[in-house]
């Protein structure tokens, strides 16, 4: 098998409240443990304005404070909750909730956390109450020498709508009520599922596959295996291995490329597929629609409506590129 680079499938896939009846978890976990944070704009905006990317082909990585301290974070569409690594979180003396929380990634082993309430600064965005999962971000991450230590998942943004720019490096945090589409968006065919965005994509003409819209996942398509084996992706085909880095840690993961996805009536061709064997029994997708597809595009996310926008890509050329992202002044 030939041997690829690492991907990342950013890392919080589902957390369950431990030693609760089902009814109770939900409850906890949507209002007690995630609750919806207060949000605010230092420069009296709608939004923050354009955010440059550091890396335009890759995931949304950005400077940010919390607790007065200079942090990169990433925005990942596909982790329920948000998450702090574990030892900033005592660094800044951050408290544990009392009631233990289990969390998933989409391979390898669970993990048992806590959870922590903190206030948060993306450029002029002002993130109030935010409840975070406290995790070995640091540390798993560092493995591919991008380290990050925070990732803001779908309890924040859904009070937000997201626009990424990766044809032009950038991206801005919106006020849902105010956003407005771009001129030649288009309204791709979603649904919503426990806050997530799910879409159907065909592969070499396969009947269609739900799965996630995924900021935090690297790469261009994932499926779980079941699913692979089902459209026969593992059959008479050069496979290859690829590491990738979730909750779980390193994972060993086939990889095979497809020579056509359909998505968003657009026609891909030679796709890379990333095959995951799914931590059991977390309830996963059948598979994951990474930045490697997204990048292609202007993509605008409102997580709370479940509706995404997507732009063909346009490159505008009267852009400043030494814009810098100021950074908030530590209080």
């Amino acid at each position: 098998m030939r041997q690829v680079g690492y991907t990342r499938r950013v890392l919080l896939r589902q957390a369950a409240v431990l030693g609760l009846g089902l009814g109770a978890a939900w409850w906890l976990r949507e209002r007690y443990f995630f609750p919806t944070p207060t949000i605010a704009f230092t420069n009296g905006a709608a939004d923050t304005g354009w955010l440059p990317l550091p890396d335009p082909a890759g995931l949304i990585e950005l400077p940010a404070l919390v607790g007065g301290i200079p942090i990169r974070v990433v925005v990942d569409s596909g982790a329920q909750f948000s998450a702090i690594d574990r030892r900033l979180a005592a660094r800044l003396g951050l408290k544990d909730s009392p009631i233990p929380l289990l969390a998933f990634g989409v391979s390898g082993a669970p993990s048992l956390t806590h959870t922590v309430s903190l206030d948060l600064a993306i450029g002029p965005l002002q993130l109030s109450g935010v409840r975070a999962a406290t995790l070995e971000l640091l540390t798993l991450s560092g493995v591919i020498r991008r380290p990050f230590a925070m990732l803001i998942g779908r309890d924040v943004l859904r009070a937000l709508a997201i626009d990424i720019d990766w044809p032009n490096g950038r991206m801005r945090f919106v006020r849902p009520e105010a956003f407005q589409p771009p001129a030649g968006a288009s309204v791709a065919r979603t649904r919503s599922q426990g806050g997530a965005l799910m879409t159907s994509v065909s592969i070499e003409g396969s009947p269609p596959v739900e799965v996630m819209i995924d900021t935090g996942a690297s790469s261009d398509l994932a499926l779980s295996q079941k699913t692979a084996e089902g459209l026969g992706l593992l059959a008479d085909r050069q496979i290859a291995t690829g590491r990738s880095v979730s909750l779980g840690g390193l994972s060993q993961d086939q990889v095979v490329r497809a020579r056509a996805v359909e998505f968003a009536g657009r026609r891909l061709t030679d796709v890379e597929v990333q095959i995951f064997t799914p931590t059991a029994p977390a309830p996963l997708p059948a598979g994951l629609l990474g930045v490697g597809i997204l990048k292609r595009y202007r993509v605008a996310l409102d997580l709370g409506a479940g509706v995404l926008w997507l732009t063909p890509a346009r490159v505008d050329t009267s852009r400043r590129p030494e814009a810098q992202v100021i950074m908030p002044e530590a209080q």
